[in-house]
């Protein structure tokens, strides 16, 4: 990371969740690219290293949660993961920070918030 310039992958599929992720980051000085699936964001990952992953959990092409074991199986806690999906049950998130999230957000969220979490899970 350069400064406090991170990249992230943000994998999200609705288009305007999407697109308020990528100008909240990026406003904030964040390198982003952008995935709408799991199978996107599989390649971005196999060409560039990240900083961050946001991971929503409900994906067109299969569930994030299995996205998140074969990131932690792959990257190790190395690379923080933040869940950001609009499932709130109990079970969900428990799953999720079980299978290693740095932590877990719903939506809809504040994007302040949000780059308040992103600021701590990168460590500064």
């Amino acid at each position: 990371m350069e400064d406090d310039v991170a990249a992230i992958l943000a994998i999200e599929d609705d288009w305007t969740v999407r697109t308020v992720l990528e100008h909240t980051l990026a406003s904030a000085g964040h390198d982003v690219d952008v995935a709408p699936a799991i199978s996107d964001a599989r390649k971005l990952l196999a060409d560039r290293n990240y900083d961050m992953v946001l991971l929503d959990l409900n994906l067109p092409d299969g569930n994030g949660l299995d996205l998140l074991r074969d990131l932690r199986k792959d990257l190790g806690s190395a690379v923080p993961v933040l869940v950001l999906t609009g499932l709130r049950q109990e079970e969900a998130v428990v799953r999720g920070l079980e299978l290693g999230a740095d932590d877990y957000v719903t939506k809809p969220f504040s994007p302040p918030e949000l780059l308040a979490r992103v600021s701590r899970c990168l460590g500064r």
